[in-house]
């Protein structure tokens, strides 16, 4: 089997051994560097191919008018190649994991969760699937997150419409698009949408996404 190449960036020493030291003992992963800052993770990546990068890092500073670290450092990467990342973020509220989804990341552990989370999340990424991990479920809802087996108690929830709504939406389709795909009107569509949002709970698109990682739907 193929194994995962992987870089990990953190810039406490300790941390960084310690997480680099859990993946390499892995047989499904081969640890190619360790690096402790943005430059150095830029060399490493210049070096050979990596599938997945794990990057602790913290969120942007407050009054900061500009885009997240997150925002700024997800613009570099793409462009230095086409590498995955798990966020290991210092994230303690709702608004918190929110904002780096909003950002663009598509896998979320805490600085809190464990290593088995950040293997997961690892493979999550390497696999192109979205994920987020049981603690920063837990701070976006209020509560842990549900299995995958569970996806049915919510699906009950939504109309055969709503659910064929939800996921075009997902796949990226705006509501006018999604009304000519479906032959229904877009006031239909817009409406059917607010009806999927507030049986899921979610009071935004990001909350939207959150609610759809999460279940396994992105």
């Amino acid at each position: 089997m193929k194994k995962i190449r992987v870089i990990v960036a953190d810039s406490q020493p300790v941390m960084r051994r310690l997480l680099g030291r859990r993946l390499a003992a892995s047989a499904s992963i081969e640890l190619l560097g360790l690096v402790g800052d943005e430059p150095g993770l830029a060399q490493a990546l210049l070096r050979g191919s990596c599938d997945v990068v794990t990057l602790r890092f913290p969120l942007g500073t407050p009054g900061d008018d500009g885009p997240s670290s997150y925002a700024r450092l997800g613009t570099r990467l793409a462009a230095l190649g086409r590498q995955r990342v798990v966020a290991i973020a210092n994230v303690a509220d709702r608004a918190g994991v929110l904002r780096l989804l909003k950002d663009g990341c598509r896998n979320v552990v805490t600085a809190r969760d464990n290593v088995d989370e950040v293997m997961k999340a690892v493979w999550m990424a390497h696999l192109n699937l979205a994920s987020v991990s049981e603690l920063a479920c837990e701070l976006i809802w209020g509560r842990p997150c549900g299995s995958l087996a569970d996806g049915a108690d919510w699906a009950e929830l939504l109309t055969t419409r709503e659910s064929e709504v939800l996921r075009l939406y997902l796949s990226g389709m705006s509501v006018t698009e999604i009304a000519i795909r479906t032959g229904r009107n877009v006031k239909t569509i817009s409406t059917q949408k607010q009806s999927v949002m507030r049986k899921v709970g979610a009071e935004n698109d990001v909350e939207l996404a959150a609610f759809a990682i999460q279940r396994g739907m992105l």
